[in-house]
């Protein structure tokens, strides 16, 4: 089976991810900004990555732009992000972002990334200035709100090849 790995990233975590993937299963993998040099209806196998910011996965609009050309094929959406896997927040975030009409067609797998403060332009900090400042002025935080609070505190990497595992099957069949 012929497979392509296409991945918006900004920071490194779905491109790790999208390289990992290409490797497990012998697939090309191509970044967002080079995603019309390649013809998708060569691939019988395609998954789409991107990273979840704000509630909006990169890239995935376009994706599912070009999904109705594709039927006969193995299409998959993942994303990446800094939140653990939360169902609920998952659930939202596939809601949100694939239309309801491909939600059978078209699965969505969250693999779970982190910050790299480091690679984040201006925009990307200032809003997790905003978030850590109100995180830090909740008078009686929740252990949820605790826990994110020391999260976004700093720079982390959560990324493991091994949640590829579902994904990976989906794709082989």
């Amino acid at each position: 089976m012929k497979t392509l790995i296409l991945y918006y990233s900004k920071t490194g975590f779905t491109q790790r991810y999208a390289q990992w993937l290409a490797e497990d299963l012998g697939a090309q993998c191509v970044p967002y900004e080079k995603r019309k040099t390649v013809r998708l209806s060569g691939y019988d196998a395609i998954a789409f990555g991107g990273r979840l910011t704000a509630g909006v996965i990169g890239g995935a609009k376009w994706f599912f732009q070009q999904a109705p050309g594709l039927s006969g094929r193995r299409l998959a959406l993942f994303f990446t992000g800094a939140m653990p896997p939360d169902p609920e927040a998952v659930g939202k975030a596939v809601e949100q972002n694939v239309p309801q009409d491909m939600r059978g067609r078209v699965p969505a797998f969250y693999l779970q990334g982190g910050l790299c403060y480091e690679k984040m332009g201006f925009i990307d900090k200032a809003m997790m200035a905003g978030l850590r400042k109100m995180l830090a002025s909740k008078k009686a935080p929740s252990p949820e709100e605790r826990e994110a609070a020391r999260m976004v505190a700093q720079s982390y990497d959560m990324s493991a090849r091994e949640n590829l595992h579902d994904l990976e099957a989906y794709l082989r069949g």
